[in-house]
Formats: C-alpha cells, sequence, structure tokens
C-alpha cells in the first residue's frame, strides 16, 4: 500500500491487491481537499508523510500556510467529488496567519513535510519562509511560567492587559485598518531609543541567579554589536535561568524585532506579552522600565503583523 499526493488536492491511497486504479474516478480517495479553503477553494497537496510508530496518523504539506495530520482511521476511501476531509490536526507558525488576516499579501506554503523516528515531531519546509519543527503530542508545551494565582485571577476579571490578537474579520472585509501617523511612528521610535540608552541595566536592580546574570550581559553585548540572533540566544539561556524576569523578555523581544527573520515579530510580540504579565509581581524602576520596553516594543511588533489597528490601543 502506497499514497500520492498531488496538486489536484487530492491524498489517493494505492492497493497493490486491489486491480483497476489508475482511473481518475477509481474509488481511492483518501482525503480531498479540493474545497478545504477557508473560502472553498482548492488547497494543492504537496506531499505527505505517515507516522512510522503510529501509522493512523498522515500529515499533508498543503499549498497554504498549513500542515494538516489527519487520523486514517476516521477515514474511508471514495470517488473524487466527495466532502472535504476533516484533519485532527492544524498546525502553521504564529505570524502567518496574522499576516493573512491583515491582508498581506503572503504565498509561503508548505513544501515538504516529515515525522521524525519517534513520531513526536513534525518537520515542515516553506516556500519563501523557514522550516519549522511542531510538536505533535503537545508534551513541548511544558507547564506555563507560573504567575501569582491571585494576580493572575485579577488580571482574568479586569482585562487589562489582554494579549494582542488580529483585528476582526468586519475590519479586515471593510478595509478599514488605520495606519499610526508619521509623528507617531517617530516619537514610538525615539522613546524606544531612549529607553534602549538604558538597556544593559534593564535588570541590573533585579537579582538575577549567576548563570542568569552572564547570559544577560553578554545579550546585552551582542545587542550592542548588532549581533542579533546571537543576543537572542544569549537572553533565552538568561530566561531559562531566570524564567520570572520581566525585562529579559523585554530585552528578547529587542532582539527578535532587530533581526528581523520571517517570523521574527511574532515571538517578540509573545515575549512582550509575557513581560507586561510578570511586571505586576516586580514593583520598583526595573518593572517600571521593563513594562514600558515591553509596551513600545509591542507596538513594532505588531506593525510588522499587519495589525496597525491594534497597536493604536495599546
Amino acid at each position: 500500500m502506497f499514497w500520492s499526493a498531488g496538486e489536484d488536492g487530492i491524498i489517493r491511497q494505492y492497493d497493490l491487491r486491489v486491480p483497476d486504479q489508475k482511473a481518475y474516478g477509481s474509488p481511492n480517495v483518501l482525503i480531498n481537499l479540493t474545497a478545504a479553503g477557508p473560502h472553498q477553494q482548492l488547497v494543492e497537496c504537496k506531499g505527505v508523510d505517515v507516522n512510522h510508530l503510529q501509522p493512523h496518523l498522515m500529515a499533508v504539506a498543503c499549498g497554504d500556510p498549513y500542515v494538516r495530520v489527519f487520523d486514517r482511521r476516521k477515514l474511508a476511501t471514495s470517488r473524487p467529488g466527495g466532502r472535504p476531509s476533516q484533519p485532527l490536526l492544524q498546525l502553521t507558525c504564529p505570524h502567518l496567519p496574522l499576516l493573512l488576516k491583515a491582508g498581506i499579501n503572503r504565498r509561503a506554503h508548505t513544501t515538504h513535510v516529515s515525522f521524525s523516528n519517534r513520531g513526536d515531531k513534525l518537520v515542515t519546509s516553506y516556500h519563501g519562509d523557514h522550516a519549522y519543527i511542531f510538536d505533535v503530542t503537545g508534551a513541548a508545551e511544558g507547564a506555563p511560567i507560573a504567575l501569582c494565582g491571585q494576580q493572575q485571577q485579577q488580571r482574568s476579571r479586569s482585562g487589562s492587559r489582554s494579549p494582542r490578537f488580529p483585528i476582526n474579520d468586519q475590519q479586515v472585509r471593510s478595509g478599514n485598518i488605520g495606519l499610526p501617523s508619521g509623528d507617531q511612528i517617530t516619537q514610538i521610535t525615539a522613546a524606544d531609543k531612549t529607553l534602549d540608552q538604558g538597556a544593559a541595566d534593564l535588570a541590573a536592580i533585579c537579582n538575577l541567579p549567576e548563570t542568569a546574570e552572564a547570559s544577560k550581559v553578554s545579550g546585552n553585548n551582542a545587542l550592542f554589536e548588532q549581533r542579533y540572533s546571537a543576543a537572542v540566544a544569549d537572553f533565552t539561556a538568561a530566561i531559562a535561568a531566570a524564567p520570572c524576569a520581566a525585562g529579559l523578555y523585554a530585552q528578547r523581544a529587542l532582539a527578535y524585532l532587530n533581526r528581523g527573520w520571517e517570523g521574527d515579530a511574532a515571538y517578540a510580540l509573545r515575549d512582550c506579552d509575557m513581560a507586561l504579565d510578570l511586571v505586576g509581581q516586580q514593583p520598583g524602576a526595573a518593572a517600571a522600565a521593563a513594562e514600558q520596553q515591553a509596551r513600545l516594543r509591542q507596538v513594532h511588533a505588531l506593525k510588522q503583523l499587519g495589525q496597525c489597528q491594534v497597536s493604536i490601543g495599546v
């Protein structure tokens, strides 16, 4: 038995024990994506792979930003023209749906997909973007960084620092996506530069573990020398040693924004949201500086993601 993926949006299952499977109308269509797009348009199939340890799981690289994972136990072969098949999982990197939602033309799509030997990871490459690894078991998520329970409940009730998500469908359809004025952008840039002058002292007031402090200093030096990938790695190491230091997330967000790789704006936005979640537990000058920097960089990240209307309300 083997499978084929076609740009006609169809995955076919061929059983060598069954005769006459050459015709287009043969009843060997396992997955049908001919009308699986958001507007019922064709989604091309670029590649397919089967999980060796769980052979009922089949991943499909598609001609849109998504990798779709199907459970073959819930599928049955049929002739072309049936209903679109429903995936078990639909995976993508975080920035692509945001850009598409904002109406920014991006032609990035998956080109290849492959399960790891243990079957717990899914590796996919993109046209016009990077290669990504997805954890299909959810085990890599781990436990979230613990916030004070009372503060988290108050935050949930008040909604004062809700995460920044895409503009709504009505705004996209109407084209009502406002842009910050030139004066606003100039003020934001000037303010961020002013704050960045003291970047090396951002977390100095906090009592960081020795390893976190060393990584933070190395990251700040890398920022100054414009070695942004090294800065991202250094601040990631610092965060691993001190996961509750808000200033480290703000600094890593700055490194992401300056590096400017595909998807970096989405990771910077995530770090800004985490920093804003943590500043309430760290009163003092360092927390205030971290909050200011996180909010300014949040605006830059949202702007890069095409979420200008959201950035105005930050």
